[in-house]
């Protein structure tokens, strides 16, 4: 049964158009009553994303092949797990590590005007502004530690939607790795990568990513993690990096 606060609330939106309102007001003030009403914000235009995911271990960590250029056959091959991976020091290699973690989980929470994203690893918390004109001149990157200091190797992410499903542009990567778990992409500051997020039809989260990077890739990698809803709840990674220090 329908709750008739409902009807009175489209009678109020209404009344606003007649009164002559503009449309950013009104739509203003419509998303404000939702929110006091307790409605979502993805039922107004938006898909629903939100909620706490972990990571399906029947399609994780799918990769296209890797075809580098000269110099990113170079740097993966100089690259030594043991002494560069910025894990030690409690930072991602890339965008790509922290969605491909398997053993913790991620939150997405949606608003109006951005969207935000926690990786239960590291404690990382990612705000994507939505429906931006481009990217800052110096973009500083969208994703800190709990601290709230910029993890460069995370880059700088603006989002919109198309249909049922969120589009996340990053640029301004530090160098570091796309993933370093069973493969070490490297990455250059001219990488750009776009994300695809969406929920299938058994309500998991897909996330593809289109990585093109013209220093180290030959060709566009792709990559695939889906995840399921979790029944854990987010809690503190607590990363200290002098547990990882190898001297």
């Amino acid at each position: 049964m329908i709750n008739l606060n409902i009807f009175r609330f489209v009678r109020f939106y209404d009344s606003l158009k007649l009164c002559g309102f503009s449309r950013g007001f009104w739509d203003a003030t419509v998303l404000s009553c939702s929110l006091l009403c307790g409605y979502p914000v993805a039922s107004f235009g938006q898909p629903d994303l939100e909620g706490i995911w972990g990571i399906d271990r029947s399609l994780f960590r799918q990769y296209s092949e890797v075809r580098y250029t000269e110099e990113g056959q170079r740097r993966h091959d100089a690259y030594d797990v043991l002494v560069d991976d910025f894990s030690y020091q409690c930072i991602p290699s890339g965008l790509g590590r922290a969605w491909d973690e398997p053993d913790t989980v991620v939150k997405i929470e949606q608003f109006e005007d951005r969207i935000m994203i926690q990786y239960e690893m590291f404690d990382l918390v990612r705000t994507v502004y939505l429906n931006q004109n481009g990217h800052p001149v110096e973009p500083v990157s969208s994703t800190v530690n709990i601290h709230g200091e910029p993890i460069p190797t995370m880059g700088h992410s603006i989002g919109w939607y198309e249909g049922d499903t969120l589009m996340i542009e990053t640029i301004g990567y530090a160098r570091g790795n796309i993933t370093t778990l069973l493969r070490y992409p490297p990455q250059s500051m001219a990488l750009r990568s776009i994300e695809h997020i969406y929920r299938d039809e058994n309500d998991r989260l897909v996330v593809s990513i289109d990585w093109v990077d013209p220093i180290t890739l030959a060709e566009p990698l792709a990559s695939t993690n889906r995840y399921l809803r979790s029944e854990f709840d987010l809690t503190v990674y607590g990363c200290i990096k002098e547990e990882f220090d190898h001297g």
